[in-house]
């Protein structure tokens, strides 16, 4: 269940990315997660340890997710623009066609903590050195 913070923010999608934000939030609880909201997010651990980052927009809803930034899914996105050091890649839904697959890689995040294997630990560096090199644009896909 959704806290009134987590129903705020989520309220701010519009009608057709709220289902989507609401959706998400209720498989990352039911999948055992903490949530809780910082200004501009909602963050889901499982046990401590970070598992997704869900960030609504005005056109999107962008989650931040535990897996590794060689996972072979087209949906994924880099996500070192969010600077989580533990979630190198992203999700960004549109729309219903994009649950699916979202819902799937949610899963396996969660299974990824839960089994401790999730070991992607970025250096704060990492995330300077993107700055500089990535002046030139957007954020591309990792494609």
């Amino acid at each position: 269940m959704a806290t009134i913070d987590e129903t705020k923010l989520l309220g701010t999608l519009n009608k057709v990315l709220k289902p989507l934000g609401t959706a998400l939030h209720k498989q990352l609880v039911k999948a055992g997660c903490t949530s809780y909201v910082k200004t501009i997010y909602i963050g889901y651990d499982l046990n401590g340890i970070m598992v997704a980052a869900l960030y609504p927009h005005i056109d999107r809803v962008e989650i931040a997710l535990a897996l590794p930034d060689s996972h072979e899914s087209g949906l994924l996105i880099d996500a070192t623009h969010l600077t989580w050091k533990t979630l190198p890649v992203a999700i960004v839904l549109h729309d219903d066609e994009d649950l699916a697959e979202s819902s799937a890689l949610v899963e396996e995040a969660c299974q990824r903590i839960k089994d401790g294997v999730h070991d992607v630990e970025r250096p704060n560096d990492y995330f300077m050195k993107s700055r500089r090199e990535d002046t030139r644009g957007a954020h591309r896909p990792k494609r």
